[in-house]
């Protein structure tokens, strides 16, 4: 399982395959916001992966789109609620949330 590390409350949590990085999060009580409620409608659950990149489902067209509208085009910006986790590995991901 990889380990999650949500900076920069430095908060840790195992994550088992298949788990998006928003679901985890409000599952311990860290607070992402999602205003489409997870759906990939907007963009208010961007987050920046520090390390573990691979880890995660690619990008969609669709959330590459969404990002780009609002100026994110590098690859570490994600969607929280579109980083889903595809690998059962001891690495850790380090996603960072924006102010």
């Amino acid at each position: 399982m990889p380990k999650v590390v949500f900076l920069p409350l430095n908060f840790a949590v195992f994550a088992s395959k298949g788990k998006s990085l928003l679901d985890l999060a409000f599952e311990n009580d860290i607070v992402i916001e999602h205003n489409c409620g997870g759906l990939c409608a907007c963009t208010s659950c961007r987050v920046i992966i520090r390390e573990g990149i691979s880890l995660l489902k690619k990008k969609s067209e669709e959330e590459k789109n969404l990002l780009c509208n609002i100026g994110f085009v590098e690859s570490e910006h994600r969607l929280s609620c579109q980083c889903i986790i595809q690998e059962e590995s001891e690495k850790e991901i380090i996603i960072e949330i924006p102010q």
